[in-house]
């Protein structure tokens, strides 16, 4: 064997092979016997034992061993953990609530909030305790959203205004609808009697409602025409259509904003045909949504349907759905499936909306 002043190794070919001799670098030799060393170990730790007096027939104990080291190379980390660890590791799961006494407020566009809230019930208690006994009846689980735009210090006091939303508290989670971009916004979940005092168990964090139309900066670098601006947006009768720019923007806007916040609207774009600037006289409008929550609880392990569609449980078996509700009537079947599909239970809600004129 002969060192080459390149620095690898010749590597003669074994006697009887018809391979041809490979060069192998010092620095990936040491690696690459620490490879085999570690697959040996590996293939020997899963060789059977031989007992005392037997005599190990050499052909299966070879076959026995090279099928281990096959298998080594398809081994997942969890096999090669401790079982201790691998078992803890299947049987953990995340708590459904981590009760921090949280409320979180997110912008979803430029007209709709969204929050969610994980309060303990130790908090609970410590507020309602604080109420006199005679202020304590029929009390309501509400949103107070306050309008904090340019309130340096926000104390619960020091709003510009604020509306109150009654709430399920066990959505954990809702929607706000406060219409107005560029705002900041803040929420307090609470409690309220018939009196209409308020009791706050918990303050949000403040947001600000995003710009809403088409940035008025222009960017020669990313600079299009108005006639493909539009087509990347899908909207191609507006391309076609011989109005202003400013006459187009409008079209833009007021659709965009309909089909963002309408609970059915896609976020997809397609033609903006038929869609007219308001008039004077028609500036003034009312739009009312409604919403229903679908919820409940089974066994953790059994398998739900809402509508033919399967529904992931938590781990206690509770689930909620939300939907938007139109007018109409509805119907949500609700099928529960045993675990051993030995028990099969079904509920229908019927539900039916309309408005009074």
């Amino acid at each position: 064997m002969k060192k080459r002043a390149s620095g690898t190794i010749k590597v003669p070919k074994a006697a009887g092979s018809s391979k041809s001799a490979v060069a192998v670098k010092p620095s990936l030799r040491k690696v690459i016997s620490k490879m085999v060393k570690a697959v040996k170990d590996t293939a020997m730790r899963k060789r059977p034992a031989v007992r005392k007096g037997m005599i190990a027939d050499p052909k299966i104990t070879v076959q026995q061993e090279k099928e281990s080291v096959e298998a080594t190379k398809f081994t997942t980390v969890q096999e090669v953990m401790p079982q201790s660890v691998s078992a803890e590791m299947e049987h953990y799961n995340l708590p459904v609530r981590y009760a921090d006494d949280k409320l979180v407020l997110l912008s979803r566009d430029p007209w709709w909030l969204y929050t969610y809230w994980d309060i303990s019930e130790n908090r609970i208690n410590e507020v309602i305790s604080s109420i006199p006994v005679y202020e304590r009846q029929d009390l309501k689980w509400i949103l107070r959203v306050y309008d904090v735009t340019c309130v340096a210090d926000f104390n619960g006091g020091n709003a510009n205004s604020f509306f109150d939303l009654d709430i399920r508290y066990e959505a954990h989670n809702w929607y706000i609808n406060v219409n107005q971009p560029e705002r900041d916004w803040c929420v307090e979940i609470g409690l309220r009697n018939p009196a209409g005092k308020f009791f706050a168990v918990a303050r949000s964090n403040v947001i600000k409602t995003p710009y809403f139309g088409i940035s008025s900066v222009i960017d020669e670098e990313w600079a299009i025409a108005d006639e493909d601006f539009y087509r990347v947006l899908g909207m191609f009768d507006i391309a076609r259509m011989g109005r202003t720019s400013m006459e187009r923007k409008e079209i833009v806007e007021e659709y965009l904003q309909k089909q963002i916040s309408s609970p059915l609207g896609s976020w997809g774009l397609s033609s903006a045909s038929g869609q007219r600037p308001r008039k004077e006289q028609d500036t003034f409008f009312l739009e009312v949504w409604t919403e229903l929550i679908l919820y409940g609880r089974t066994e953790a392990d059994a398998y739900l349907t809402v509508e033919g569609k399967p529904v992931k449980l938590r781990p206690d078996g509770t689930f909620s759905l939300r939907y938007a509700l139109p007018v109409g009537d509805y119907q949500y079947e609700v099928k529960a499936v045993s675990k051993n599909q030995k028990h099969r239970r079904k509920k229908t809600p019927a539900v039916k909306r309309f408005d009074k004129q």
